[in-house]
């Protein structure tokens, strides 16, 4: 697949600029240091428990010289015929740097619920130590899970002995991993796809936005916009590799990854330009500078093309990765925004901000040879490989499935409002959708269209990308 000539020359030159261009500056986010933090998470609740009620009235990380540092505000109910099969997040707390032995926990209240109503139950009112060694650094966070016990919660019909354990992250197989990346804590969400579950939050740094996933060599990349710079987090080692510096003001936003893993591109929103980086030896190859700001990127199914979206002047504008250059551009009267690639390398699909459609443009030539109504407010989308199925993410919550082949929506459900991104997981079929109404991540069977689990995520998530996405 390759452009042959320039659709629009004077465009082309219009929007790449030979010389330097101004930095644009571009609004800076609310961001929060992510080091010395607990993040505390409850694990599903058993269903022999769904009958309790607990109220919390202490927890404290108990340090290794037997100080104890209170976690809680005001005290907890734990209800868990609420959190039954569901993972929920309990609290973050920043802590002194230092060893700890676990945490204090005291119980003032329990209630069992009955066929003849509600049971006041003896209650040990000492404090219960759940130990679990753990380290607080200053840079890092730490992510722990607690879980109650399924047996013997009640014992002799009034008296509650329930028990808690806890314990750290532990990293499943680098291909069940999904990441999604959060902006304004600087952090990166590790989780288990299958369930799913929160494996742990492992803080990478400023600003963590665009994400592209090397699905063989385990790898993801995120673009730090505070940093100016591209994290490389090996999903193996679970750990930040390494860092690729950008120009100062470049802050990158969005990013994509070549079909053969060999060329990362970066959307530097910032400085107007377009960097393309070599993954092998982690430098930058080539740096295109655009008059205007780019809003998307997104690669073709070979591993040479690439598609700028240009919103400000409703262009769309192909890269040649191996030449390192822009070779066409085409005005599309519509403002595009996001785009995919259909897995046959003749056209792509665009999300449009100012009018209802989703376009479909050659990649040939770059024109427009169709237009599906789909509404205002789409926000992200994603393809199928399996069916060939696009599927759109709405403000509203709504998810639209589109048929291309017959330029029709066929099908929707509903998710959590405000979709922020999806992801289509190929290997087990189904969509992950993070949503910003409660900063949900959500599973759905794209058979059934049934939500197969929610995870809370606990704090604003930006973008996701899974193994066995693509």
């Amino acid at each position: 697949m390759g452009v042959k000539w320039n659709r629009y020359p004077l465009l082309l030159a219009a929007v790449l600029l030979l010389s330097s261009c101004a930095l644009t500056p571009m609004p800076q986010i609310a961001y929060v240091d992510p080091g010395a933090t607990l993040h505390l998470y409850l694990q599903p609740i058993p269903q022999e428990a769904h009958q309790l009620s607990l109220t919390v009235t202490g927890l404290s990380a108990r340090t290794v010289d037997g100080r104890d540092i209170p976690l809680l505000d005001a005290p907890w109910v734990l209800n868990p015929a609420e959190r039954v099969g569901r993972q929920t997040k309990l609290l973050q707390h920043k802590l002194p740097v230092g060893e700890y032995l676990g945490l204090s926990l005291v119980l003032s209240e329990a209630t069992l619920q009955t066929e003849e109503g509600p049971i006041d139950l003896l209650v040990d009112a000492g404090p219960q130590l759940i130990a679990e060694n753990f380290v607080i650094s200053a840079d890092q966070t730490q992510t722990l899970f607690l879980s109650l016990h399924p047996k013997r919660l009640v014992t002799g019909g009034y008296k509650l002995t329930a028990q808690f354990s806890l314990w750290k992250a532990q990293s499943p197989l680098a291909e069940l991993q999904g990441i999604i990346s959060h902006p304004n804590s600087g952090l990166l969400t590790v989780f288990e796809k299958k369930t799913p579950t929160l494996v742990e939050l492992v803080a990478v740094g400023r600003e963590p936005a665009g994400v592209a996933l090397d699905q063989h060599g385990r790898l993801v990349y995120l673009a730090l916009s505070g940093e100016n710079s591209i994290a490389v987090f090996d999903l193996v080692r679970d750990k930040v590799q390494r860092k690729v510096r950008l120009h100062m003001g470049d802050r990158p936003t969005e990013l994509a990854l070549s079909a053969d893993g060999a060329t990362l591109i970066s959307l530097n929103s910032g400085s107007n330009s377009v960097s393309i980086i070599d993954t092998d030896s982690f430098s930058v190859r080539q740096r295109l500078l655009f008059s205007t700001t780019p809003a998307s990127i997104f690669t073709g199914v070979n591993s040479r093309n690439a598609y700028v979206s240009l919103p400000d002047i409703n262009a769309l504008a192909l890269l040649d990765l191996e030449r390192a250059a822009v070779i066409a551009t085409a005005n599309l009267t519509d403002t595009a925004t996001q785009g995919v690639a259909d897995r046959t390398g003749r056209q792509v699909y665009l999300l449009t901000e100012n009018s209802p459609n989703l376009l479909t443009v050659s990649a040939d030539n770059l024109a427009i040879t169709d237009r599906v109504y789909i509404g205002y407010g789409a926000r992200c989308l994603a393809l199928n490989l399996n069916n060939d199925l696009l599927y759109v993410g709405m403000e509203s919550g709504e998810i639209a499935v589109i048929d291309p082949r017959v330029g029709l929506p066929i099908d929707s459900f509903n998710a959590a409002p405000g979709v922020v991104d999806i992801a289509v997981d190929q290997e087990e079929n189904s969509l992950f959708v993070v949503s910003a109404q409660g900063n949900l991540l959500s599973k759905y069977d794209l058979v059934s269209k049934k939500r197969l689990a929610v995870l809370e995520l606990g704090t604003a998530g930006a973008k996701i990308a899974v193994m066995g996405e693509r």
